[in-house]
């Protein structure tokens, strides 16, 4: 292939550059229009690649992206340290521990939405014309891979929707991202054996009965023995170098690049090695919030726009985009997820009121769709067209996504609701160092003004909180659970004279814990007061006075002016 010159690494930076550039550029303007900017990134590649640049001035486009194995290479490299980091930072996202213990609903829900969809699309995409296909004679391994595509949800994209209608951190919110983790998680154990399939060439039982029993075993044994290992490294870390230094983040890319070679070398795909690293890495103790943050804002300003822009970069998008197919895939899967998802919401028993929007949080495609469908067509499985169908499909449900569960929420959130929030359940600690503390006082003091047992109380709060936290960040946190046999909902306020270690997304602590309690008969009730609520925290003038005061007539009054943006919400 020859030596790298100078003039090889000149091209290299002004690419990067050019590329990183307009990535960003391009995102911000998405980010405005409340769009991914997964589709500002593709978009990027598109325009300096041969389907708009190669195409409106080839010549510029030969100088600057010359067609050379060298300098390819060296764009693709990082492009796919942007994907490896793409699948470690998604895993280190996923509180497997906390998931688990909602495995009860969260197991059927992805169950429903693993086989439902992949039933419902095998058929419609068996029976596409042969064009289509790279190989005809490999029809059946192309419908069973591209039917798992179909059961892909954009976990993060959900996440995004959820929180910006303020119920990420309802119970049906968790219940989605649990579901919707679960389904990663076997979906990259499917893809994997697809893949071997398709690799070796024919459907051998034994060697397909091979590849799953090193995949579910490299799992269960990352999931137990090697995370107590990266847990104890992780400890030692933090305990001989401190929180802050970068000794944690060198050891989470160490981690992720182990395990990839690992999984290359029993026959397995790197990238489920780096997924899988994530979780694990994101299991350890001392993985804070802030070490989180950090890896995902490393891997999302630099490696991960150059992944995404390099796909449209050697892609020509115009020859390749099929409208037929595009619709077929997109009517397909959304309709086969679906489905899937509220079959699977009814089979664990969800109120009735619950199901349109659980469903349609299954709907939408997004990144893993795209890197799942570059990895099946840098191995050879799929054509450029199928590829374009999958981005195109994946970028159009997205678009769909969020006026869709906007109006679903809207509409669940339609009714009476009567809230409690008294002076004397508004009080001020200095007591409390941890959030269990603060969880107990505030029990205490609901459970004596209800009549209640505070130590029942308790045990329910604190039994959510060890699921997810509830922290907002920007100082709040909402912990909130469903009882038994509550008229009417309750809010109470504790404002920690303290600040409290609450693992909040931005890594700040707690100085105000707002509990929200809601009748078990009442489902829509907790999602209808976070949604109403959390403007108010988001508000920097009324967190600010929330804050700053102790007064419980002036903390109760500005809960109150959220809740009352609520037409239906009514004081008592």
């Amino acid at each position: 292939m020859g030596l790298i010159t100078e003039h090889h690494l000149m091209l290299f930076l002004i690419q990067f550059a050019l590329l990183l550039g307009f990535c960003k550029l391009l995102g911000m303007l998405f980010q405005k229009l409340n769009q991914s900017t997964v589709t500002a990134e593709i978009l990027v590649g598109v325009i300096f690649g041969p389907a708009i640049l190669g195409k409106l001035a080839p010549e510029v486009h030969q100088m600057i992206f010359p067609n050379s194995v060298i300098q390819r290479s060296m764009l693709e490299t990082v492009a796919w340290f942007g994907n490896f980091f793409l699948l470690l930072e998604t895993g280190l996202e996923v509180n497997f521990s906390s998931i688990w213990k909602q495995k009860s609903h969260a197991l059927k829900l992805s169950s429903a939405d693993l086989v439902i969809p992949m039933l419902i699309s095998f058929v419609p995409i068996y029976l596409l014309p042969d064009r289509y296909l790279v190989d005809p004679s490999q029809r059946f391994v192309f419908a069973l891979f591209i039917s798992a595509i179909m059961t892909i949800s954009a976990l993060s994209v959900s996440i995004r929707g959820l929180r910006d209608l303020n119920i990420l951190k309802s119970d049906m919110g968790f219940l989605i991202i649990s579901a919707l983790t679960m389904n990663d998680l076997v979906g990259w154990v499917v893809f994997v054996i697809i893949l071997g399939i398709f690799e070796k060439g024919v459907v051998e039982i034994g060697y397909v009965m091979r590849l799953m029993a090193l995949t579910i075993a490299f799992t269960i044994v990352s999931l137990t023995v090697l995370r107590r290992w990266v847990d104890k490294g992780m400890s030692l870390i933090h305990e001989k170098s401190g929180a802050d230094t970068g000794y944690k983040t060198t050891f989470v890319v160490i981690t992720g690049m182990l395990l990839g070679a690992l999984t290359l070398k029993i026959g397995i795909h790197s990238l489920f090695g780096f997924f899988i690293a994530g979780i694990i890495l994101g299991e350890a103790k001392h993985a804070s919030q802030k070490d989180r943050q950090f890896v995902k804002r490393m891997v999302n300003s630099v490696f991960v726009p150059i992944f995404f822009a390099n796909i449209g970069l050697h892609l020509d998008f115009v020859q390749n985009f099929d409208w037929m197919l595009v619709l077929s895939m997109l009517v397909v899967g959304i309709t086969a997820r679906y489905i899937g998802a509220w079959i699977g919401a009814r089979w664990s028993k969800q109120n009735k009121a619950n199901l349109s929007v659980i469903s349609i949080c299954h709907t939408t495609g997004g990144e893993m769709h795209i890197v799942v469908g570059m990895l099946a067509y840098s191995s050879g499985l799929i054509s450029p067209t199928v590829f374009v169908a999958i981005i195109a499909s994946a970028i159009l449900s997205t678009v769909i996504f969020g006026p869709w569960l906007s109006r679903a929420v809207q509409k669940m959130h339609r009714g009476l609701l009567q809230i409690l929030i008294s002076e004397n359940l508004i009080f001020s600690d200095d007591t409390a160092r941890s959030y269990e503390q603060v969880l107990r006082i505030m029990s205490i003091r609901v459970a004596s003004k209800l009549k209640l047992d505070g130590g029942d109380l308790y045990n329910q709060v604190i039994k959510r909180e060890l699921q997810i936290s509830t922290a907002t960040g920007k100082g709040f946190a909402l912990p909130h659970t469903n009882l038994e046999g509550l008229k009417q909902s309750v809010i109470a306020v504790c404002k920690c004279k303290s600040g409290i270690a609450w693992d909040s997304p931005d890594g700040k602590d707690v100085y105000m814990a707002i509990m929200i309690l809601t009748p078990a008969d009442t489902p829509r009730a907790q999602t209808q007061i976070l949604k109403h609520l959390v403007p108010v925290l988001r508000d920097p003038a009324k967190a600010a006075k929330l804050l700053d005061t102790d007064d419980s007539i002036t903390i109760k009054e500005c809960i109150e002016s959220g809740l009352e943006l609520c037409a239906s919400c009514r004081m008592v």
